[in-house]
């Protein structure tokens, strides 16, 4: 069982509540970026493909191996991959007609460390 913060006194003012005590640390920008990093993990299909390419790493995948792995079109994958890619979490590299696909390791650490 949690126990429940703690509610310190505060001075009241005429017109409402005190200052607040704390701050954000992030910039409206920062907090622009995060938030576009965040949404590209924000759904399970993504998450899993994250999973496969952290398991392959430091290899690459193909998206040709990867089709098979979701039941989905090869159009649907390629949007949630373009996602990914657009965030900074996975990279992309073109080889002839395919595409490998590779985690970033940096692209997650700013996650990393905002929630640590």
């Amino acid at each position: 069982m949690s126990t429940a913060p703690v509610i310190r006194p505060r001075e009241r003012r005429v017109n409402g509540c005190g200052e607040a005590s704390v701050a954000p640390d992030l910039s409206a920008a920062d907090a622009l970026a995060l938030a576009s990093r965040m949404r590209s993990l924000a759904d399970p299909t993504r998450l899993q493909i994250l999973d496969v390419l952290r398991k392959a790493a430091p290899d690459t995948l193909c998206q040709c191996e990867l089709t098979p792995l979701f039941q989905m079109s090869q159009q649907a994958l390629s949007k949630h991959l373009k996602v990914l890619t657009g965030a900074g979490v996975i990279g992309s590299e073109r080889r002839g007609l395919w595409t490998y696909y590779f985690l970033v390791p940096q692209g997650l650490e700013e996650v990393r460390s905002w929630l640590a």
